[in-house]
């Protein structure tokens, strides 16, 4: 065992190995993600992954995990700081996406790759996530009917990742915008939509 090895807890290796994996899914993506590279950049030997996590999967499901803990968290602190309007609350959850997405430059393709059995912890966790969003569509649009509700979060989904993905690929680069000018622009524009819904 190394001496970088040993400095570790048993808990701290967990964790840092599951926050390298997404260093390195933010770097190189899910078609370079190993437990081997993981282990290199976290310093430590090919074998000491394994000792927490069995498989390439069972850390790719914990990175994944963790990743979307965190998101859910920031959307609750995201809501409570929004105040009691339940347009403003619903919006900054988009802010919130998208401000968690830039910081770990990691986004839809975490969510798409976890399917199957091992990945069930994840889907729980992103049921919890998506179960807190719809209840804020309710709130904000308490006549629509459930088609609505589901239409209404599937667009406000569609804004969060569209900023990112436009934060991922330069285009604000030229703009010069911060990455706060980029969340307020992704809640303004989830504003908008939630209160123009249902008019057309």
């Amino acid at each position: 065992m190394s001496t970088i090895e040993r400095s570790y807890h048993h808990g701290d290796l967990r964790e840092t190995l599951i926050r390298t994996s997404l260093e390195l899914i933010s770097e190189v993506g899910l078609a370079g993600f190993s437990v081997a590279r993981v282990a290199k950049r976290a310093g430590v030997s090919s074998a000491a992954p394994y000792r927490h996590f069995p498989d390439r999967e069972s850390l790719l499901a914990a990175a994944g995990i963790a990743f979307l803990t965190e998101l859910t968290s920031k959307m609750r602190a995201a809501t409570d700081a929004a105040g009691n309007d339940p347009i403003y609350r619903l919006a900054s959850t988009a802010g919130a996406y998208v401000m968690h997405a830039i910081d770990q430059f990691v986004g839809v393709e975490l969510f798409v790759a976890m399917k199957g059995t091992q990945f069930t912890e994840f889907q729980e966790r992103k049921r919890e996530m998506v179960d807190f969003l719809l209840s804020l569509v309710q709130e904000a649009k308490p006549h629509a009917t459930w088609t609505q509700v589901v239409e209404l979060l599937e667009a406000h989904l569609a804004i969060s990742q569209g900023y990112s993905d436009m934060y991922y690929q330069g285009m604000f680069s030229h703009m010069k915008l911060t990455t706060e000018d980029i969340v307020e622009r992704a809640t303004t524009a989830t504003r908008h939509l939630i209160k123009g819904w249902g008019l057309l």
